[in-house]
C-alpha cells in the first residue's frame, strides 16, 4: 500500500497526498478557529488518523467536491461535525448540506467561500475558495469518459469558465496533479483551447 504523506502549504493550509494505491485524492485541511476544514476525505485507510492528529479536538466539517470513492470513502469512517456537497454527493452520504448557492464563511483566519461548479466529469461538483488566494477544484476541471473517449460538454464547460473567470484566486488546485498548484491564467487558458475545438452542432468535444 502506497503512504501518505502531509505537505504544508502555509501555516493554515496543508494536504495530505493523493495516492494510487489505493486511489485516493488529495485532502485539504485548513485550520480554522472553530474548525479543521477539509476539502474531500479522500479513500486512504490512514487518513481519519491523520485528521485526528490535525483536529485538536475542534470540530471537523468536510466539503466534498464530488461523489466518486475517491474522494469521498473515508466518510463513514470518520466523525465528521457538518458536510456540505452537491445534491448528486448528497444522494450518496444522505447527510448534511447541499451547496445551491455560493456560501460565505469566516472561521478566525480563513475565509471560505464554497461554491457549485459545473462540470463534464461529475454532476454536482463544488469547489472551495480560501481567503481569495487559493481554489480547490477537485476533478471538476477533467472529462468525463464514456465508451473510451474523453469528452466535454461543450455548454457545461462554458458554464464552467465562466464561473472560474470570476473567482479571484489566482492559485488553482487540481485533484492528483504534481505540483497541486497551477496559475489560474493557465488554467484558464488550457480550458479556453478546449473549448475552442467545438464543432457547431456537436454536443461534446473530444480531447
Amino acid at each position: 500500500m502506497e503512504e501518505c504523506r502531509v505537505v504544508a502549504i502555509n501555516n493554515l493550509i496543508s494536504y495530505i497526498s493523493p495516492t494510487e494505491n489505493p486511489l485516493s485524492a488529495n485532502v485539504v485541511m485548513i485550520q480554522g478557529k472553530d474548525a479543521l476544514w477539509l476539502y474531500d476525505v479522500g479513500n486512504h485507510p490512514d487518513i481519519p488518523a491523520i485528521i485526528d492528529t490535525y483536529s485538536n479536538g475542534r470540530k471537523v466539517n468536510a466539503i466534498l467536491s464530488h461523489f466518486h470513492e475517491d474522494h469521498t470513502g473515508n466518510l463513514p469512517c470518520m466523525s465528521v461535525d457538518e458536510v456540505y456537497q452537491g445534491k448528486y454527493t448528497h444522494r450518496h452520504t444522505g447527510m448534511g448540506i447541499v451547496v445551491e448557492d455560493d456560501i460565505y464563511i469566516q472561521d478566525g483566519d480563513v475565509s471560505l467561500h464554497i461554491f457549485p461548479l459545473p462540470s463534464s466529469h461529475a454532476k454536482g461538483c463544488v469547489a472551495l475558495e480560501v481567503n481569495e488566494e487559493w481554489c480547490f477544484l477537485g476533478d471538476a476541471l477533467y472529462a468525463m469518459q464514456k465508451c473510451g473517449h474523453n469528452l466535454y460538454n461543450a455548454g457545461i464547460l462554458k458554464e464552467q469558465i465562466n464561473v472560474l473567470q470570476n473567482i479571484k484566486a489566482e492559485k488553482f488546485m487540481l485533484s492528483h496533479r504534481t505540483p497541486f498548484e497551477k496559475p489560474k491564467g493557465i488554467i484558464m487558458r488550457w480550458l479556453g483551447e478546449i473549448y475552442d475545438r467545438r464543432v457547431k452542432g456537436e454536443v461534446y468535444i473530444e480531447i
